[in-house]
């Protein structure tokens, strides 16, 4: 007689475009697995990887059943919680990598599972026929480049309300933001008006990934005006052009604490 080998998934980790829509239960996952080191796991811990999503299970939690299972032995069995930490990067460099530490291992089914967020890197950025904005960004006064910061566009459309986009800096503080979402320009209207954040980290290395969500709100210099900086800044935007933002007088973004 067969035996009958019982595995459960732990949980399920959602690797999610953070570009592809402004919530993350909209965003479509990486169109590719994604690589790992990691930091803190379970010596037990089995990964299985298919393109947008990564599978964990724990080999304590799994049986073996002599013959066929019944249905109370195919019972969801909870391994317990334990902490997943690391890096997550994308072999191929079309997405800047990030840390992550969250608490996995699910206590029920269905598994909800945990998004993670990755943004694609200037490498791995198209612009499409609506445009952008380019840029690179450094702090005020210093020249030191703003490595892994967030960029977040709102434009205001007349009669549809806003749009928001986020774009990620990589270690260079380069960053492409493509609008793709944005509608031609109704009759009687010239252009967008655009409203641009920042969040960034001072501590940023740029040899370190980092976790978005450690990042705070920070102050822009605006475009035409030397020393002036707010959060954010406003300016305008046609689509199809890829515009080019630097701070008034620089060959950069400025960037500083608030």
């Amino acid at each position: 007689m067969l035996d009958t080998h019982i595995t459960h998934a732990s949980d399920i980790l959602y690797w999610l475009d953070g570009s592809t829509a402004e919530e993350p239960d909209q965003m479509l996952r990486l169109p590719h697995p994604v690589q790992f080191d990691l930091s803190s796991k379970p010596r037990d811990l089995q990964i299985r990887q298919v393109p947008g999503r990564t599978a964990l299970w724990r080999r304590s939690a799994a049986k073996i059943i002599d013959g066929p299972a019944s249905e109370a032995d195919r019972t969801f069995a909870d391994a317990g919680s334990f902490t997943l930490a690391g890096t997550a990067y994308d072999s191929r460099g079309f997405y800047n990598p990030r840390t992550f530490s969250i608490t996995a291992g699910a206590g029920s089914v269905p598994i909800a599972g945990h998004g993670l967020v990755m943004y694609p890197s200037p490498k791995g950025t198209r612009f499409g026929k609506a445009g952008g904005l380019v840029a690179t960004l450094r702090f005020a006064g210093e020249d030191r480049i703003v490595p892994w910061a967030l960029l977040t566009a709102v434009v205001a459309i007349p009669g549809i309300g806003h749009q928001t986009y986020t774009a990620q800096a990589d270690h260079r503080g380069d960053v492409l933001l493509p609008l793709h979402r944005l509608p031609p320009l109704p009759e009687g209207v010239s252009e967008y008006s655009i409203s641009l954040g920042v969040e960034a980290l001072e501590s940023a290395s740029a040899q370190t990934p980092l976790n978005t969500d450690d990042l705070v709100a920070m102050d822009l210099e605006s475009l035409s005006s030397a020393g002036a900086f707010s959060d954010p800044i406003g300016f305008s935007v046609v689509p199809g052009e890829i515009r080019l933002i630097r701070s008034a007088n620089k060959d950069h973004l400025a960037v500083q604490p608030s």
